[in-house]
């Protein structure tokens, strides 16, 4: 498993973090999970993009 380490400016990570928690409480991982997820999608929405 990999480890990656982002700076974000203090409002994404503000409203990150307030969506995280109400979507999973302070469930430990919380935030790998969303964080995850989010990159899951990313890649996947930038891939398509680029196989035109």
């Amino acid at each position: 498993m990999g480890k990656l380490l982002l700076s974000l400016d203090d409002e994404t990570d503000q409203r990150f973090r307030d969506i995280v928690t109400r979507l999973y409480g302070n469930k430990k991982g919380a935030l790998s999970i969303a964080g995850e997820q989010a990159i899951k999608e990313w890649i996947q929405r930038n891939d398509v993009q680029l196989r035109f």
